[in-house]
């Protein structure tokens, strides 16, 4: 089986239009909350991704977060402060985290027809085994290139990212970690910013992979199809704030 891209197919879901505006998702958050209720999320600080010893994960209130990433992204695109200070900002990333356990009303915004239905049944063990949402800033989050053991349906809903798929084949080519980590790259992936040219002048030794490397880039409403094994790394793109959503 191979990867496959779905342009625009869960551009009908409430979630795109409804997660636009980072403030009035914590504002509407909020209000289904009890008074003086704070719910916290597990956010990674520091570091380039979970690999990195220098990462750390630390509990927020997850609407002060969103309101972090809309401070961040409305001065990005003004050119302000926090658009010529990205060097000394730490990565701050909400990754592989069920938010509908605290947040019911995001299920509802995620909520997909019959033919979705169809394509999940095929992912995890014949079933959904897991809902993640990954949410971060416009700049420093990425995956390492890694592998998952389940078939993996990824939807875009906010911002951009860009992914480079690699066939499991090449699994010797990518200098895996050891145990437990054995289904992660140590290679510099995201160095490349999915640009073959720059991968390859970075990481001459994956030049003999050029044939089978598949790269992408994926806007809101769009979605991937991750065989399992297949290795695949993520990285945000552009100005905006990225929210992504994942079914194992």
């Amino acid at each position: 089986m191979k990867p496959l891209v779905l342009r625009g197919f869960a551009r009908s879901w409430p979630a795109i239009e409804r997660w636009k505006d980072l403030q009035a998702l914590a504002d509407h958050l909020e209000r289904g909350e009890e008074a003086g209720e704070q719910k916290l999320v597990p956010i990674e600080v520091g570091g380039n991704n979970y690999m990195d010893e220098g990462m750390e994960r630390q509990q927020v209130v997850f609407g002060d977060y969103l309101r972090i990433l809309d401070l961040m992204e409305k001065e990005d695109l003004q050119g302000n402060s926090f658009g010529t200070a990205q060097q000394s900002i730490p990565k701050m990333y909400l990754a592989q985290y069920d938010l509908r356990e605290q947040y019911p009303d995001l299920g509802d915004d995620i909520e997909y027809d019959y033919l979705t239905r169809e394509i999940l049944s095929s992912c995890g063990r014949g079933e959904v085994q897991r809902v993640n949402f990954w949410v971060g800033p416009s700049f420093g989050c990425n995956s390492p290139m890694h592998r998952d053991p389940f078939h993996n349906f990824f939807v875009q809903i906010r911002g951009h990212k860009s992914l480079l798929l690699c066939p499991e084949k090449h699994a010797d080519f990518l200098e895996l970690y050891p145990p437990p980590q054995k289904n992660t790259s140590s290679l510099d992936f995201a160095s490349c910013n999915a640009n073959a040219e720059v991968l390859f002048r970075n990481i001459p030794e994956v030049s003999t992979l050029s044939m089978d490397l598949e790269a992408a880039v994926i806007a809101p409403g769009d979605a991937v199809y991750i065989p399992k094994g297949y290795f695949h790394h993520f990285a945000s793109q552009g100005n905006s704030a990225t929210i992504s959503v994942n079914f194992w």
